[in-house]
């Protein structure tokens, strides 16, 4: 990549270049393509199962009940992210310090953090198992949906994107 690590993240980009995990990482035939494949795989299944969420949230296919939709979107897109976490730390260890320097790169890790404190909030929006969603939907729960539904396909534009600028 052409982006140099700059300002604060420089020192901890050239730092986990210099792990044993970056080199194994650098060494192996397959270890980055296997991320590479399972890193869109964790988010296929993260936004297949969450923009249907986000959307039946946002008023559409109100015949399918929110609350039963979410009981099975959530773990879903929970496992989606269980995989996308391990998987982008290993591509991350191969080219630390180009990407803790590509603007894009810390666009999507800001976004990262922006899509999780939704998720947060949205949980607590909820409620314990979820109750608020049997009731009609408040605004805040809407508004998570938009927020999400906006994110994460961004999350993933922006990774895209990474490795084209």
């Amino acid at each position: 990549m052409e982006h140099e690590a700059a300002g604060l993240l420089a020192p901890l980009g050239a730092w986990l270049e210099t792990t044993a995990a970056s080199a194994a990482v650098r060494r192996s035939l397959w270890a980055y393509p296997v991320a590479s494949v399972l890193h869109v795989l964790g988010m296929g299944i993260l936004l297949g199962s969450i923009v249907v969420l986000d959307l039946r949230l946002l008023g559409f296919a109100t015949a399918v009940p929110a609350r039963a939709l979410a009981e099975l979107a959530i773990p879903l897109a929970a496992f989606g992210v269980a995989i996308q976490i391990p998987t982008g730390a290993v591509m991350l260890a191969a080219d630390a310090a180009a990407l803790l320097g590509h603007p894009l790169f810390l666009a999507k890790l800001a976004l990262v953090a922006l899509a999780l404190l939704n998720v947060a909030l949205v949980h607590r929006a909820m409620g314990p198992d979820r109750v608020a969603l049997d009731r009609p939907l408040s605004p805040a729960l809407r508004r998570g949906a938009l927020v999400s539904l906006v994110s994460w396909p961004l999350v993933a534009a922006l990774g895209r994107a990474v490795a084209y600028f």
